[in-house]
């Protein structure tokens, strides 16, 4: 019961986030098709539509580097075709042959993918249509024009404030790593072998979500260049910090997680003082979410992360099995990571560390 609740959670948090990318495509096809077919007539009008949408996409970002990798691609793509139509007509063949040509011109001019396969759709639609009409290559492209043209203006008149996707992002990658860190400590505290593996199963989201989060970084440097009303990134700057520590925070909470499987497996217990310092390790990242949406102090998340690795570290030698020291790493490796992302340089935050938990070597009294 709860596999179909949570993929339907999932489902509907994607098309939430989503909705506005979503419904632009289909404001902007819907226009740029008006605006062709009253200018050139309903059955030129095809092109127009198929680009804005491409513009659009389902992405937030980049969309003025998309709108000139289609134009690029859809001249490239009715070149080829075009040429190739004059020569030897229309039919199966000319329509692969078209294919291969028009990619192959991209490739040489040093397109990316998305220019490439633009090009291939452009010359399929010119030769599988062509025998409808003789319509003018310039009128093709002028469909393109408009479609990009449409998308690109919807776009910046409709599209989400992109500062706030981001935090949006953020938060949502922060609160994924601290809920994961919570998890671990539940199950090393229970020996649940379930949770372990489902703190894990919550470690592989953050590929997706550092993805979503990357793309708003680049709507909302697209939204400075333009110089609109949000110019400054410098309200982002904590969060661009962290984002800059997240990859790395990510793969020791994953080990970390992983280490807690093998623990609960193998029925190793935990000291509960492990537990409790992950549960301050979930503090810390929780305290960096606030301090990156302005509510909270950055001061807050570097004593939690300390406070995790001391009480790890201050373990006594003789609880320390090979699982706890395993788990001691970690915890004091995502400490380091935490000081990181709140600006301090590596030297620093690995003095600081030691400064308050000691040295990882140092044997502690019992």
């Amino acid at each position: 019961m709860n596999g179909p609740r949570n993929r339907a959670r999932r489902s509907a948090r994607r098309l939430r986030h989503h909705f506005v990318s979503l419904l632009l495509a289909g404001t902007a096809a819907g226009l740029a098709f008006a605006i062709a077919a009253a200018l050139f007539g309903t059955e030129e009008a095809f092109f127009a539509p198929i680009a804005a949408v491409v513009c659009v996409g389902i992405t937030a970002g980049q969309r003025i580097g998309r709108a000139a990798e289609v134009a690029v691609g859809v001249a490239v793509g009715l070149t080829a075709a075009d040429l190739l139509l004059r020569v030897i007509g229309a039919g199966p063949l000319q329509l692969g042959i078209a294919v291969f040509l028009a990619m192959a011109a991209a490739v040489a001019l040093g397109a990316r993918t998305l220019m490439v396969n633009q090009a291939a759709v452009a010359a399929v639609l010119v030769v599988a249509l062509a025998p409808q009409g003789d319509t003018n290559p310039l009128v093709r492209l002028a469909d393109a024009l408009i479609g990009g043209a449409v998308a690109l203006s919807l776009g910046a008149l409709l599209a989400p404030d992109p500062q706030r996707v981001v935090r949006r992002g953020g938060q949502e990658a922060l609160d994924s790593l601290s809920t994961v860190l919570r998890e671990i400590a539940a199950a090393l505290a229970a020996g649940d072998l379930q949770r372990a593996e489902h703190a894990v199963t919550g470690t592989e989201r953050m590929n997706g979500l550092l993805s979503e989060l990357d793309e708003a970084l680049d709507a909302a440097r697209e939204s400075t260049r333009l110089g609109g009303p949000r110019r400054s990134m410098r309200p982002l700057g904590p969060l661009l910090l962290v984002r800059a520590r997240l990859d790395m925070l990510a793969t020791t909470v994953r080990a970390l997680a992983r280490g807690a499987v093998n623990a609960v497996r193998h029925g190793q217990r935990v000291d509960s003082r492990l537990v409790t310092a992950a549960e301050q390790l979930a503090d810390a990242v929780s305290a960096l979410r606030r301090w990156t949406e302005g509510t909270g102090d950055v001061q807050d998340a570097r004593a939690s992360a300390l406070r995790a690795a001391r009480t790890a570290s201050w373990l006594p030698h003789a609880a320390r099995g090979l699982t706890s020291q395993v788990v001691i790493g970690q915890i004091r490796s995502a400490a380091i990571d935490v000081l990181r992302a709140t600006g301090l340089e590596q030297k620093e935050a690995v003095r600081t560390l030691e400064e308050n938990a000691g040295r990882a070597d140092d044997r502690h009294r019992e």
